[in-house]
């Protein structure tokens, strides 16, 4: 993924995010929500941002949240032009080194039951199914997963 650079997501970042995320989601996030979510304790984002092998310019976000020894990815998204080369795995693999440096040694995150292509990237990341929210999603079961943070085996795509 040369021409990638991983840049923190702050404050000032909510109304590109909420602009990201809606060009990846039905129900997308707004910048009051991105705000609120970065306003949290333990709270950290990562916003990718492309040139070279690709379209200039923003090309995917990963939220995510420590607290105690437990993490969570809230929300993950790569833009149409960067997928499938790689980048969800990466921004993925900074969310997990950053909330075990936090001190973190599990993480959870979701996905809707239909989107294939994510809970491909999560399996081949480790996570493993922990349960099931029945409709979650506007209808659609969202699928719970978990993996344990061992430093030693987090993808750095």
């Amino acid at each position: 993924m040369s021409g990638i650079e991983l840049l923190p997501a702050g404050l000032v970042h909510a109304e590109l995010l909420a602009g990201m995320h809606a060009v990846c989601f039905a129900e997308p996030w707004s910048a009051a929500s991105m705000a609120d979510v970065l306003a949290m304790t333990g709270a950290q984002g990562l916003i990718a941002v492309g040139d070279g092998d690709g379209p200039p310019g923003p090309a995917g976000l990963v939220l995510w949240r420590a607290v105690l020894d437990e993490s969570e990815i809230l929300t993950i998204a790569v833009l149409p032009p960067w997928r499938r080369r790689g980048l969800g795995e990466r921004l993925l693999g900074a969310a997990m080194i950053a909330a075990a440096e936090a001190g973190a040694s599990s993480i959870f995150l979701e996905a809707a039951a239909d989107n294939g292509p994510a809970l491909a990237l999560y399996g081949r990341c480790q996570f493993q199914q922990i349960g099931l929210r029945k409709g979650y999603y506007g209808g659609i079961d969202a699928v719970v997963m978990r993996r344990g943070l061992d430093a030693t085996a987090i993808p750095t795509a």
